[in-house]
């Protein structure tokens, strides 16, 4: 009786053992779907855009091309958000191919019309999530930024929300990001002059990469 005690208290404190073990590997796991620290980031985005609401106020289905660089520092808090300051270059193609005639300039009516290059500074917040797998997905939630050089310098833009996925190294050290495979985005950016009064509308279709690499806690 004494021998099937002992073995029935053996097999009860295995059990409570192995559950918590389950338990720690489980809270590792959700602990392995969080980052947090600071990370560099590089990247690349090509767009097309148009003028939703050109500067004169009126609709124009006017496409033109642009390419930009970035790079900058993005804090992930741990908790599923972060936030991030990025500098890029722009370079706008011209609106116009083969460029025509200067009386054709006027509509729209935006500096640059020619191809421009112009930099901004841009900080945003963001939501993230990490599956077990490494896969993570990454939505700016809130995205605002400042023309600092070009034909614009000095206004301001918002940018709708945007997500893009990609994956996490095993040692957290590198994330990989870009467009959602297979998704079109189509984002709508308002701009602003410097007394804060709308400039215009434009809507783009973009692809972005980015690159990011861990710098510390």
């Amino acid at each position: 009786m004494k021998s099937k005690r002992r073995i029935i208290r053996s097999f009860v404190f295995v059990g409570l053992v192995l559950v918590f073990a389950l338990s720690l590997v489980s809270q590792s796991g959700a602990k392995d779907k969080h980052l947090k620290g600071e990370y560099a980031l590089v990247g690349q985005a090509t767009c097309l855009t148009h003028w939703l609401v050109n500067p004169q106020g009126s609709n124009t289905s006017t496409y033109f091309v642009h390419t930009a660089s970035a790079q900058g520092i993005v804090t992930f808090n741990g908790d599923g958000t972060g936030s991030g300051r990025v500098y890029s270059v722009d370079i706008t193609l011209p609106i116009y191919t083969p460029i025509p005639m200067g009386s054709y300039w006027s509509d729209p009516t935006t500096p640059g019309i020619l191809g421009h290059t112009s930099t901004n500074v841009v900080e945003f917040q963001f939501t993230y999530t990490v599956a077990p797998d490494g896969a993570i997905s990454r939505t700016i939630t809130n995205l605002e930024g400042t023309i600092t050089s070009g034909p614009s310098t000095g206004k301001t833009f918002t940018q709708d929300p945007f997500t893009l996925t990609g994956f996490v190294s095993k040692d957290k050290g590198t994330i990989l990001l870009s467009s959602v495979p297979g998704q079109t985005e189509d984002l709508t950016t308002e701009i602003f002059n410097p007394d804060g009064t709308h400039y215009g509308t434009q809507q783009q279709e973009c692809h972005r990469s980015r690159v990011l690499t861990f710098l510390g806690k």
